[in-house]
């Protein structure tokens, strides 16, 4: 059964297919909209809030909704999986190229269907959100997690990271240098999580320089160590020599005065349920930030995690 209600619109003439779809969708625990004309797709597309769509290709009309779908801005995260007769190898092929994302064959094995449907359904909601410089699950995807944790009453840590003085240096250096560095932060977290963190490690991209990341408590400190040491390892690549050997930046601050600014650091809050009761996202990410923000006043790259009992 699907944990979620998920809106499933099926697009078919044949109406003992339909019916046969409908009766093993509706036993999963989906929404089933339907339509067996062009004009009463649209009109559903349009009306209704539709999280996959099921085509039975039939025709030419095909290719045309498929298209008309990828180039809507309000529905082209639709996912789409078309039904296909088994030996018809070229209009998967096309189907594909218009923009569909999955096809399934005639006759209809319902194990294959069902996966397929929670498979495209899975990366929809992963996608939905993700950042689109780092392709980190993005706000909406880390609520989601924390939630979960807190509701499954696990045991974690959430680490808040943020680059210090970023600001002066996106301006100093430009968008494209500022867009690199957080990539490349991006991907120390990631390898650090892979490195000495938890098959079940989650990280996640806020937005700017900000992140968020869950792992254990048992690797908690193996984690923001490992992120730190290669943060401050490899950021003076990122430098021009002449910055590097002065050991900072020159730049003119809000008030226009100019001022130094020493190579960029990282500072991260934890915040566990180790010791003290955690009961709601907004309590994490306040906590996180009060942490994250002490431990940005350090003129180091730093990590700073809460003993607090409660």
């Amino acid at each position: 059964m699907v944990e979620e209600t998920n809106s499933v619109l099926i697009f078919t003439p044949d109406s003992e297919l339909k019916e046969y779809i409908q009766k093993l969708l509706r036993g999963e625990g989906y929404e089933i909209e339907e339509a067996n004309q062009l004009e009463v797709l649209q009109e559903k597309l349009s009306q209704e809030k539709i999280e996959l769509l099921l085509i039975d290709s039939i025709g030419s009309s095909t290719i045309d909704i498929c298209k008309k779908v990828r180039s809507d801005f309000t529905l082209r995260h639709i996912p789409i999986i078309v039904i296909v007769e088994k030996e018809n190898t070229i209009e998967k092929i096309k189907a594909i190229y218009a923009g569909a994302d999955d096809y399934v064959e005639k006759p209809i094995n319902a194990g294959e269907l069902l996966t397929r449907i929670k498979a495209n359904l899975w990366r929809a909601n992963r996608d939905l959100d993700a950042n689109p410089l780092t392709k980190l699950p993005g706000n909406v995807s880390i609520f989601r997690e924390l939630e979960k944790r807190l509701r499954d009453k696990e045991f974690f840590c959430v680490g808040y990271a943020d680059l210090d003085k970023f600001k002066e240096y996106n301006d100093y250096y430009g968008f494209e240098w500022g867009d690199r560095v957080i990539k490349h932060t991006a991907k120390i977290l990631a390898n650090a999580l892979k490195e000495v963190g938890l098959p079940n490690d989650f990280l996640g991209h806020i937005g700017g320089d900000d992140f968020i990341f869950i792992t254990g408590w048992e690797t908690i400190n193996n984690v923001c160590e490992n992120i730190i040491e290669n943060f401050d390892k490899t950021i003076p690549s990122f430098y021009k020599e002449e910055d590097i050997k002065k050991g900072y930046i020159v730049v003119k601050n809000r008030l226009g005065k100019v001022t130094s600014i020493p190579i960029l650091t990282i500072s991260i809050g934890v915040v566990t349920n180790e010791r003290q009761s955690l009961t709601h996202v907004g309590q994490i990410i306040q906590m996180a930030t009060e942490l994250k923000t002490y431990a940005k006043t350090f003129s180091k790259s730093l990590y700073i995690i809460d003993r607090r009992r409660g």
